[in-house]
């Protein structure tokens, strides 16, 4: 439910963005330059020309110039140019976007390690700002509908409340620290972000509720949720309770004991069964790899790329998987990657992460350059994404998204013995 929430206010916050990445191509090309500008002097060169340009007016392109502006006061705010982020964050009309910007900027210095004093600083104000416009009707902006502004405002604080209890945190404040982090669960902490359950588990052993940290995380492990983080806390706990760690990955087995045969029992309705879209690219030595190569394995897909987070924060569990089914076989599908320096680009991050990966290098379509050709035939709705097929060549399971590694690897476990069974 938190995971839904977080992703409806992202669309949310862009949706202005959106439609006029769909009318306004050249204003979104120069917005994506401004974006990726880190010198806050030449950002507001580029935000003016923007501005100029495109002929924005400060009433009807209010949105737009709110969009630039925050991006230019986070420019200034990770360079620790505090005056530089006040003037620009202060200029963005609309207090909704307002808040928006502060929050990720709060989160992007406590992440980052930049500030984590100013992080909790503003982090704070985002808090005192949005309690200020909560119920002012006024605040909605335009372009968002009157529904989903109620329904935004009224799960808006979770996140906000959530960078505060960061902040607070890395400050060593556990007690208020505690305080909001529970503010921050529209429903049970089990329900809640992988890191923010990890960091409210270790709030509670660090306030003295050891017992229950370990009773939360207990239940996680054996709803096959936790986290390697959270796996670690628990191992800590465990020896705390016992003295020591002996018999911990015994007891850590038996938690997770029936979890999979569940899912699998949950997962045999929505198998799929149809033929899987056949290909041939080449893998890192230049080697043509055609998927009718392994008839009569299971295959597990996995499109990823060296620049999506989710993918590589997958990859630990995916080496684990690889290491533990060496009779399936794994291809790992770099896609979506800009032409120029992708094959080198995709070698490094192996070679560097010393990942024993399989790797195909997926190929733009001859045209339309933009889109790459077997992506495109699998159709999954995001990176990363995992397809299952069996030893018949069909197709039995696509998933898409990264939790946490004991939910990847569960997951894929149940849909190997699965595809296995069909085979």
């Amino acid at each position: 439910m938190k995971k839904i929430k977080l992703s409806l206010l992202a669309l949310l916050s862009c949706c202005s963005l959106l439609v006029s990445a769909q009318e306004q191509t050249a204003l979104m090309k120069q917005m994506k330059s401004l974006r990726e500008e880190h010198d806050p002097e030449k950002g507001v060169l580029i935000m003016n020309r923007i501005i100029a340009d495109n002929k924005l007016d400060a009433v009807k392109d209010a949105e737009t110039i709110d969009m630039l502006k925050g991006t230019v006061a986070l420019t200034f705010l990770h360079e620790r140019r505090y005056d530089g982020y006040k003037k620009y964050i202060d200029g963005i009309q609309n207090k909704f976007n307002r808040t928006s910007y502060m929050n990720m900027g709060a989160s992007m210095l406590v992440k980052e390690k930049i500030d984590t004093v100013m992080a909790e600083k503003i982090a704070r104000e985002t808090l005192d700002l949005y309690f200020s416009y909560k119920d002012d009707p006024a605040a909605r902006p335009e372009s968002m509908p009157e529904a989903d502004w109620k329904r935004f405002m009224s799960f808006a604080q979770y996140p906000y409340y959530d960078t505060y209890a960061h902040t607070l945190f890395v400050n060593g404040k556990y007690r208020k620290a505690l305080e909001y982090q529970e503010k921050a669960f529209d429903g049970p902490p089990e329900e809640g972000m992988s890191s923010s359950v990890e960091r409210y588990a270790r709030l509670l052993a660090k306030t003295g509720q050891q017992n229950k940290a370990y009773d939360l995380l207990v239940a996680l492990t054996r709803k096959g949720k936790a986290t390697a983080d959270m796996n670690a806390q628990l191992k800590e706990l465990y020896a705390r309770k016992h003295g020591n760690t002996n018999g911990f990955e015994a007891y850590l087995d038996q938690l997770q004991k029936g979890v999979q045969s569940a899912l699998k029992e949950s997962l045999k309705p929505k198998m799929q069964d149809v033929e899987a879209p056949g290909f041939a690219l080449l893998d890192l030595s230049g080697k043509k790899v055609s998927l009718s190569d392994f008839r009569g394995k299971v295959v597990v897909l996995d499109f990823w790329a060296t620049w999506c987070m989710p993918c590589i924060a997958s990859f630990p569990s995916m080496q684990k998987m690889v290491n533990r089914h060496p009779e399936v076989a794994f291809l790992f599908i770099a896609t979506q990657e800009k032409k120029e320096g992708a094959l080198q680009r995709v070698k490094s991050f192996m070679e560097k992460n010393k990942y024993s990966f399989h790797v195909l290098m997926d190929e733009p379509l001859a045209d339309k350059p933009a889109n790459y050709k077997v992506v495109s035939d699998y159709k999954p709705k995001g990176i990363p994404a995992k397809v299952v097929i069996d030893g018949k060549g069909r197709m039995r399971f696509m998933s898409t998204g990264f939790s946490s590694d004991s939910e990847l690897i569960n997951e894929l476990e149940a849909m190997i013995e699965l595809a296995k069974e069909a085979s």
